[in-house]
């Protein structure tokens, strides 16, 4: 018995170990299109806000370029693993301070248009720059350290 089980993952293993790696790349080129996809609709989204402008489509647009700009560090990192690239915290680095930097675009344009609360928004535009901060320090300290892992 023992016998027969080593023949079958003999057999079995290594097709699954030959196709598995083409269909995570058939898996991974779906994704890339599909953010492709999203960043377009986005942007078309955000054109028509342009065509329809009000007051309250600008926090609105420059959500959504911002937004764009996350999708696209996303698309760059889905791009690294479909081209076997060694993984890197950057991109989502940078997707955190995008993503904080919009919060406080946002929180600054709600205060500005009176419609949110005086303290709340000082709290959360506090909240975002911290992170902001943190993640750029943070980024420092990763680089460095990639650096002297290279040396």
């Amino acid at each position: 018995m023992e016998e027969i089980r080593v023949e079958k993952r003999g057999v079995v293993f290594p097709w699954v170990y030959k196709y598995l790696p083409h269909l995570d790349d058939i898996i991974l080129v779906a994704v890339a299109f599909g953010i492709i996809a999203a960043a377009v609709l986005l942007l078309f989204e955000a054109a028509s806000d342009f065509v329809y402008l009000s007051d309250h489509s600008i926090p609105h647009i420059i959500s959504d370029l911002m937004f764009v700009l996350i999708i696209m560090e996303l698309f760059r990192q889905v791009m690294r693993q479909i081209n076997r690239q060694a993984f890197s915290l950057n991109p989502f680095i940078y997707i955190g301070v995008i993503a904080s930097i919009r919060g406080l675009l946002l929180t600054q344009m709600s205060l500005g248009l009176g419609e949110a609360d005086w303290q709340t928004g000082v709290i959360q535009l506090t909240v975002h720059a911290v992170i902001v901060l943190l993640l750029v320090i943070g980024l420092l300290v990763y680089s460095k350290v990639q650096t002297k892992a290279t040396e």
